[in-house]
């Protein structure tokens, strides 16, 4: 029985990851590294400049991701989106079941299981359609190598070198490889690691760029650096410690670096003690983990993006040391241990259980604020598709201004023709323009100045966030730009001056396109799921609405958006809203009807007890 329980632990685990990781597609970057290997593929070359903007033509890009970019881009061209959602699935599962392999040995079942799926909730923010999806199995890949190596003098040591190669060729991570193999080669030399480990190293050379494309993890790195604050505008590189890092995955990420440090350097310190005046090469070759933790920790703590990294990576060591803390206690403690893993292994597969169907249903995103849905293709409400084809019909004018968010879905679909103005690749565009981008978007005059001296013509605007709104409200109220296209993901403008023939086209599809979105609206949607793509854009399509004059198609949007089940701290915001404005129009009678909505959320709400009055 012990056994079955165990291996339904494992089992469980790993299966949990699966249904996280197949996730529709949300991530923004996703396209223009479409973009990118579709570029690729149809030149037979790896370009060395920029091809997608026509801001920063020229510009030196040194893209190491490139056949991952043409893998994607095959894989594309095959099943669409769907195929790209199943890869991804595929790729972080594959990473959690070696890890779970990895740290079996030393935890049993039921403990390996629970701390594999800790890491799990760790690193789901990361299950995106990114080159993460190739790095986490290449990383567990790697470490599965050299602990199979140290415990089997050095046999498989030879596969450090062709999956360093690849590495190489398909994320920036690769340094983290390079930098696993040196923890292990200054903690535990030996003839073959040496040979083979310095090998691997060498091997990285093998890619379109050479010694620069060597060198380009530490130009990213300085991107994230906190003396910037532009960079510090996008989330990805804010502390995981900062306010607006909430949710679960967080909690768990603080919970696993607090006691994963305090495990590893118990174990250390014990093991130190025990072998005072010998064991030498035991002791460096805890020092070389102990490195490595440490350089993942610090990593993890500098930029969000990287706590996926520190779990993957480290929880290898925590398991090695909780083991070996564990070897200490007691025959009584050890066998107390031993009855009751049965039990903590039927309880992991409950939660595994219950975890996996909230993700299905979508209650867990819906609990932890995440815009995410499981299954395949893409995620609505998260990318300018209307607008884009809306652009292209139209004939709208070049050249192109828009944000990041948008930048990455236009570079793969084009609609003006001439590239766009930004995307995710900022190592491209440098930390100068980037600053210039960011800073314009909060000061009008900046803003008309770069459209100016970039000759821009038509603008597409992603909405969701603040500073969209803040510069699309100056944009409908300055008179040189003329709204044309609004829906739930983008707002589009076309310069007045000049451009009265696109503006007549646009004005003819009016009609039509209102419609697309109204029915995009008012679709129905399953009860049983929560619908996280229909309310990232419905609540955003209502904010627009707001910002642009249009009050009562605010209302409109968010009375749809309460039919959304979203949770109770949005609900009161939204009725509360509703609230106001039915009274400063004259329906008491509505507003009274939300003060009563309001009111069984939270009783104690003054304004809805005086709106009752």
């Amino acid at each position: 029985m012990r056994q079955v329980l165990g291996k339904l632990a494992r089992i469980a685990t790993v299966a949990l990851a699966a249904v996280f990781a197949l996730r529709r597609l949300d991530d923004f970057d996703t396209w223009w590294h479409l973009a990118a290997g579709r570029w690729i593929a149809g030149h037979g070359a790896v370009p060395a400049t920029d091809t997608l903007s026509h801001t920063v033509r020229g510009h030196p890009w040194i893209n190491l991701e490139w056949a991952y970019e043409v893998v994607i881009y095959l894989l594309h061209s095959v099943g669409g989106p769907v195929l790209l959602s199943v890869a991804a699935a595929f790729g972080f599962t594959l990473a959690v079941w070696l890890l779970l392999r990895l740290i079996q040995p030393h935890l049993g079942d039921a403990g390996g299981a629970f701390l594999t799926l800790a890491v799990v909730l760790v690193i789901q923010d990361r299950f995106m359609v990114r080159p993460e999806m190739v790095s986490f199995p290449l990383l567990v890949g790697l470490l599965s190598v050299l602990e199979f190596a140290r415990t089997r003098e050095g046999r498989g040591l030879w596969l450090l070198v062709p999956l360093m190669v690849i590495w190489v060729n398909v994320h920036a991570l690769f340094i983290i490889g390079v930098f696993a193999i040196l923890c292990a080669l200054a903690g535990a030399p030996s003839r073959k690691l040496a040979l083979w480990g310095l090998a691997s190293i060498a091997a990285v050379i093998v890619n379109p760029f050479g010694l620069s494309g060597v060198l380009l993890p530490v130009k990213l790195f300085t991107l994230i650096d906190k003396a910037s604050p532009a960079f510090q505008t996008i989330a990805e590189f804010r502390s995981p410690f900062a306010s607006d890092a909430v949710g679960l995955g967080f909690a768990t990420y603080k919970l696993l670096l607090i006691l994963g440090g305090v495990s590893v350097l118990a174990a250390f310190v014990l093991n130190l003690r025990e072998r005072r005046g010998g064991g030498g090469p035991a002791l460096r070759a805890e020092l070389g983990g102990v490195a490595f933790f440490a350089g993942l920790a610090a990593l993890s703590l500098i930029a969000r993006r990287n706590t996926a990294l520190f779990a993957l990576g480290g929880s290898p060591l925590i398991a090695r040391s909780v083991a070996s803390i564990a070897a200490r206690f007691q025959e009584k403690a050890s066998a107390e241990l031993r009855r009751i893993a049965p039990l903590c292994a039927a309880a992991l597969v409950c939660v595994a259980l219950f975890l996996g169907t909230s993700v299905v249903t979508g209650a867990f995103y819906r609990f932890d604020h995440q815009p995410r849905e499981f299954g395949a293709g893409v995620l609505e409400g998260s990318f300018p598709i209307r607008a884009v084809a809306f652009a292209r019909e139209a004939k709208l004018p070049s050249k192109l201004y828009n944000d990041v968010a948008a930048g990455g879905f236009l570079a793969w679909d084009d609609p003006i023709g001439d590239g766009v103005f930004i995307d995710g690749r900022l190592e491209v565009y440098g930390t100068e323009f980037f600053s210039d981008y960011v800073a314009a978007m909060y000061d009008p005059a900046r803003f008309e100045a770069d459209a100016d001296r970039f000759g821009i013509q038509t603008v597409i605007l992603f909405h969701r966030w603040e500073n969209r709104r803040r510069l699309i409200e100056r944009l409908v109220n300055g008179g040189v730009w003329s709204l044309v296209y609004a829906d739930e993901v983008a707002a589009v403008f076309v310069k007045a001056r000049g451009n009265e023939q696109a503006l007549e086209r646009a004005a003819a599809m009016n009609d039509r396109c209102n419609q697309a979105t109204r029915a995009w609206l008012d679709r129905p949607v399953p009860q049983w799921r929560y619908p996280a793509g229909r309310v990232e854009g419905t609540r955003s399509f209502a904010r627009l609405l707001a910002t642009i004059g249009d009050a009562e198609g605010a209302v409109d949007a968010y009375m749809n958006l309460l039919t959304l089940h979203i949770p109770a701290d949005e609900e009161l915001d939204v009725r509360l809203l509703l609230a106001r404005r039915f009274s400063t129009t004259g329906r008491g009678e509505l507003a009274r009807e939300q003060a009563k909505r309001i009111l069984a959320i939270a009783p104690s709400n003054l304004e809805a007890q005086r709106l009752l009055q």
